[in-house]
């Protein structure tokens, strides 16, 4: 279903071949790449009441907005008015009032005023743009399948190179009087996952957003919400006016204190028409995915958009698991040619991958089981216990039962969609270049991606675990002990004839075999209770009904959050457990490496070498929720209050200061043999290649010196995991080595896991 990574192209061609048209290879015989649709009488594609009502929604929603918007501008623009023509001007010292009254309600009105201006112009970043003249043949298709779905071109086309396919355009106050084309943007990501069929569908889907008049709708809610969020969240010189008036002596700043307040109540009466119209506008929203899912029916058939949902998840997941391989050998500066050919290995060696993963067919049920064509629905709504007040679209189960209410067969061409495409080696080339731009690496030699793909294998192969740990390593920190005063006690027992290696190897049975998978899965099971308890809590998800499963009854929201004390504390007795079978492995290993002083020697180093570098990923991964917090209020555009802005002065002096640290412990500490860190590395160069930030200086924050410690501190924590994972994977296998009949046929599990993550 994916193409192989080769440089010819495939001999099928459009029916209306472009003159010049080459590919990497000479084409053969001409045969037409546009999937043959549905046959027969189609179902309509009607507009239902529930997408009637919602119109109607958004536009009241709208229409509210104006109207109070434009009394609000009124208002104040009329009190400009009174205050420089009726107001009675005081005599002396008086007049100090009048032009304090002047300059509130003039800087009220531009407050207002101001957001009339907003415009976000269509962003290209990251995309590339093609033209007809460089791939005809997408063109072509392009063309035909505006004429079957009565659209017009797009105004220009792009791709892009993530699992994505959308629409998208200039919107600002012009876009609303003068009709604007819309631009499609295709990612390379989702392309290299499906078939002919499929992209036919899920562009289909998008052409049928194009017809769509309820799209204008969507265009007026953007420009609504630009003048409110500039209005409500937005901070900038009119704010920095206002606090300099402010900082004045209060017998010329009390009108300042004064507007302050209004603007306060103003923000707060604003934000709430803020919420209410995109409430309004996402329930639109969703309704017309379904709209568009029938067009897309129409044109390739019920089959064709499932399968290509279906594939698309898969394919992000594939997507994301390529860009961590490759995103970790380009730290060692390999970088390669052709990202896709990553993705669509991905792909092939996903359903092995995530059917070893704890609870995947509990979660990834509907994208781990095969897509069966016919009317029959795949995905399952159990799977979809929780849903977000906030979705902009329909879960897939009901997108499914919506394409499928009127099944519609057609044709499959399982062709894959990169035949679209002419230069196809060159334009992934250029693509994957723009993937490393997007990681923010600048990739100068690129090498075959076979050539990368032995590198993250060896590289995965190193921090994979075995099957038979189920996971006991994973999402924890390790706790070995005082490795000296151990090795001490058991060289002294040893020395003098009284060390038990029998009691100490009994010690660990209990974290072995079936005991360790059933201890290991009650931890998950906890996990996950524990999990779903703090997202109810925090309204992050809810309930799909008005009660769920939780722990073997039927249990409301609050009954759930109300087992948060229980499910704690029993999680917390067994993660202690946990934390006396890693002093128990490092106890018995240790004895076990009496006779092998090389294998000794190992073993303590890499024991040392993980304290360190797990306790700098510690420190590190709680400075990154703090860094989190502190900064979103900032990047919402919200004003900091004296608090607020210390308390993140504080988080990042003490993220930099973190990583002053790190650089302290790992300058003299030399890393144990690991893939791809070449001899002589110098482990605090490849921890921060950059010279550190600089330290706060003075009583403000520039908005590049916080974007470069963030950089550093996502960077050195990408990098410490990594190392950390590495040698932990070494580190068990050296285990294994010393008592291979501790776990006796296993083989090893296909994705890396490890402690501290």
């Amino acid at each position: 279903m994916v193409e192989a990574n080769d440089s010819k192209d495939h001999d099928e061609l459009p029916s209306t071949p472009q003159e010049g048209e080459t590919g990497d290879a000479a084409p053969g015989k001409k045969r037409d790449v546009y999937p043959v649709g549905p046959a027969g009488d189609l179902p309509p594609v009607q507009v239902t009441p529930g997408y009637r009502l919602r119109v109607v929604l958004v536009l009241a929603s709208l229409l509210t907005f104006v109207a109070l918007y434009l009394a609000l501008l009124a208002a104040s623009g009329y009190l400009v008015y009174l205050t420089i023509f009726e107001m009675a001007w005081l005599p002396g010292k008086g007049i100090i009032l009048n032009l304090g009254a002047i300059a509130a309600s003039g800087m009220l009105f531009l407050f207002l005023l101001k957001g009339l201006f907003h415009n976000r112009p269509f962003s290209s970043e990251g995309l590339v743009e093609v033209t007809e003249a460089d791939q005809p043949r997408l063109f072509a298709f392009l063309r035909r399948l505006c004429e079957d779905a009565g659209s017009r071109l797009p105004g220009k086309v792009y791709l892009s190179h993530d699992v994505n396919a959308a629409v998208s355009y200039p919107q600002s106050l012009l876009s609303l009087i003068w009709p604007v084309r819309k631009n499609l943007v295709i990612g390379l990501g989702l392309v290299s996952a499906l078939d002919l069929s499929e992209l036919k569908a899920v562009l289909a889907h998008e052409f049928g957003h194009f017809s769509q008049a309820s799209m204008k709708l969507g265009q007026y809610v953007y420009v609504a919400n630009g003048v409110v969020a500039d209005i409500v969240f937005g901070r900038d010189a009119w704010d920095r006016a206002l606090n300099q008036w402010r900082s004045v002596d209060i017998r010329l700043s009390f009108p300042a204190w004064i507007l302050s307040g209004i603007v306060w109540v103003l923000r707060k009466l604003l934000e709430l028409v803020f919420r209410g119209i995109n409430l309004a506008n996402l329930s639109l929203a969703r309704q017309m995915e379904f709209n568009a899912d029938l067009h897309a029916v129409r044109i390739a058939g019920s089959d064709a958009i499932v399968s290509g949902l279906w594939k698309a998840e898969r394919a992000a997941l594939a997507y994301r698991d390529a860009l961590g391989g490759l995103a970790s050998v380009a730290e060692h500066g390999k970088y390669s040619e052709d990202v896709f050919a990553q993705v669509e290995r991905s792909l092939t060696q996903l359903d092995t991958r995530l059917g070893k993963a704890p609870g995947a067919r509990e979660r990834l049920g509907p994208i781990l089981a095969r897509y069966e064509r016919g009317p029959a629905l795949h995905f399952a709504s159990p799977a979809e216990r929780v849903s977000s007040l906030w979705a902009t679209h329909p879960p897939n189960h009901e997108r499914e039962a919506n394409a499928k209410r009127v099944y519609v067969a057609a044709p499959e061409d399982r062709r894959p969609a990169f035949s679209l495409f002419v230069e196809r080696k060159a334009l992934r080339r250029k693509m994957s270049r723009a993937v490393y731009e997007a990681l923010g690496r600048k990739a100068r030699e690129l090498l075959p991606a076979e050539e990368i793909a032995a590198l993250i294998e060896e590289e995965r192969g190193e921090m994979r675990q075995a099957e038979h740990y189920h996971g006991l390593y994973e999402n924890r920190v390790l706790d070995p002990g005082d490795l000296d005063a151990a090795a001490a006690a058991i060289d002294a027992d040893a020395a003098s004839g009284a060390l038990d290696r029998g009691a100490l190897r009994a010690a660990v049975l209990p974290f072995t075999g079936d005991a360790l998978k059933e201890r290991m899965a009650r931890v998950d099971a906890l996990r996950g209770e524990s999990e779903l308890i703090e997202a109810l809590s925090a309204d992050r998800v809810r309930l799909k009904g008005k009660t769920a499963e939780f722990r073997g009854a039927q249990r409301t929201r609050d009954g759930i959050i109300a087992l948060a004390a229980e499910v704690q504390r029993e999680l917390r007795a067994e993660l202690a457990a946990l934390q006396g079978a890693d002093q128990a492995f490092f106890r018995h290993v240790y004895a076990c490496s009496a006779d092998d002083p090389e294998a000794r020697a190992e073993l303590l180093q890499r024991y040392r070498f993980l304290l360190v570098i797990q306790r700098l990923v510690v420190k590190h991964n709680a400075l990154d929720e703090a860094l989190e917090g502190a900064l979103r209020g900032l990047r919402g555009g919200t004003e900091l209050s004296e608090h607020e802005f210390h308390r993140l002065a504080e988080v990042l002096s003490a993220a930099r200061a973190a990583l002053e640290e790190t650089l302290r412990a790992t300058k003299p500490l030399v890393p144990p043999k690991l893939a791809l860190l070449q001899r002589g590395t110098l482990l605090h160069r490849f921890v921060l290649p950059e010279t550190l930030v600089a330290p706060l200086e003075g009583g403000g924050i520039s908005g590049a010196w916080i974007n470069e410690l963030m950089q550093q501190h996502t960077g050195a924590l990408g990098r410490l995991r990594k190392l950390h994972f590495k040698n932990l994977g070494q580190l068990l296998a050296l285990t294994e080595r010393l008592d291979p009949a501790l776990f006796p046929g296993q083989a090893p599990r296909e994705e890396a896991g490890g402690s501290a993550a």
